[in-house]
């Protein structure tokens, strides 16, 4: 897959619903800047203009704009990449993330067997 990234120059996604995205995270760590439909998941990881854009969901017209606009910036595009795989270096780091997973889930069981 980085392959296929790395051959973009802009991640789109018009996505309804969805939670914290595995393509997204995956487009972020190539440093791919991107563009993806303004719901709770996606707004989560990304400000506008700094590692890409959101749009309206469903609003064909905002996804067009939104792709011109990128066209419009492309001299920035490389540096928008950069902060995106900032981003996701920071905020998508598996080996640091697990860690806190695993916990969380342990402290979950822990409260399930108390509550028994």
């Amino acid at each position: 897959m980085p392959s296929l990234y790395h051959a973009a120059d802009l991640y789109v996604s018009g996505t309804h619903s969805d939670g914290s995205s595995v393509s997204l995270m995956q487009a972020l760590a190539c440093g791919l800047p991107v563009l993806v439909s303004d719901i709770p998941g996606n707004r989560e990881w990304i400000t506008p203009g700094e590692a890409g854009w959101l749009f309206q969901d469903g609003n064909s017209d905002e996804l067009a704009e939104g792709i011109l606009t990128a066209a419009r910036q492309r001299n920035n595009l490389a540096e928008i990449g950069k902060s995106a795989r900032m981003l996701a270096e920071r905020r998508a780091d598996w080996t640091k993330n697990f860690p806190r997973l695993f916990e969380a889930y342990r402290i979950a069981v822990e409260q399930e067997r108390h509550e028994q």
